[in-house]
């Protein structure tokens, strides 16, 4: 938090903005996520010490409270996948795969369809714009 508090400060003398984009809840309820992941597979997370990420996922609702706060700025939250459908990701990768063979237009609509499906990573990573309130950006987000 003090982390945030100090780019929130920049973010209110600059009129800028912080992007975050990361996976996370949104419930009320404060949760234990602290997990270890080893070659893309959940671990224990006391075994193969040394050889696996330690994470957590981040409590959005908490970020938002804390927003809520600080004078002079506001935040906004979006799940990935309207994030990147806002931001016209289904026509980048229609142009992107323009005279590609088959194979290839397939690896490309596999990607996209990870980042975007509810089921993968569409809903399980979370969006979030922190700005200063004099600052009118909003692509991406609900206007």
């Amino acid at each position: 938090m003090n982390y945030l508090n100090n780019i929130s400060q920049i973010i209110k003398k600059n009129k800028g903005g912080l992007l975050i984009i990361d996976y996370g809840y949104t419930e009320k309820k404060m949760k234990n996520t602290l997990q270890a992941i080893s070659n893309h597979k959940f671990s224990n997370i006391l075994e193969n010490i040394g050889n696996s990420d330690i994470t957590h996922n981040i409590s959005f609702n908490l970020f938002e409270k804390f927003i809520k706060h600080l004078k002079g700025l506001e935040s906004s939250l979006t799940t990935q996948r309207d994030f990147l459908l806002k931001m016209g990701i289904e026509q980048r990768a229609e142009i992107i795969s323009r005279n590609k063979s088959f194979s290839k237009k397939a690896d490309i609509f596999y990607r996209l369809n990870r980042l975007i499906d509810k089921k993968q990573m569409g809903c399980l990573f979370k969006v979030m714009l922190i700005k200063n309130k004099n600052n009118k950006f909003k692509l991406g987000f609900k206007n």
